[in-house]
């Protein structure tokens, strides 16, 4: 299985994480869960997440994604306009 880098750009140190995935597409899907998770705990704790960020490597080195704020953000009202839910806003 393939190898991912994992860097998050927050308001703390964090060091990079590799994990083992099956494919980019996996990586991507594991990037959103994951700063989802991370962003969620520094609303909680008061933290601003919109300048956060995670991005992912590939084996070689490349870029594949850049999950931020906003991402989330537009993802949850695309997911909303798909259930036939629209919040105003």
């Amino acid at each position: 299985m393939p190898r991912y880098r994992f860097e998050f750009l927050d308001n703390e140190v964090n060091p990079p994480i590799s994990v083992d995935l099956p494919n980019n597409e996996a990586a991507k899907a594991e990037a959103l869960t994951v700063t989802r998770e991370t962003m969620l705990d520094g609303l909680a704790e008061g933290s601003d997440p919109r300048g956060w960020a995670t991005r992912v490597y590939d084996e070689a080195g490349y870029l594949i994604a850049t999950i931020t704020f906003s991402d989330l953000v537009s993802e949850n009202r695309e997911s909303e306009a798909a259930n036939g839910v629209m919040r105003s806003g």
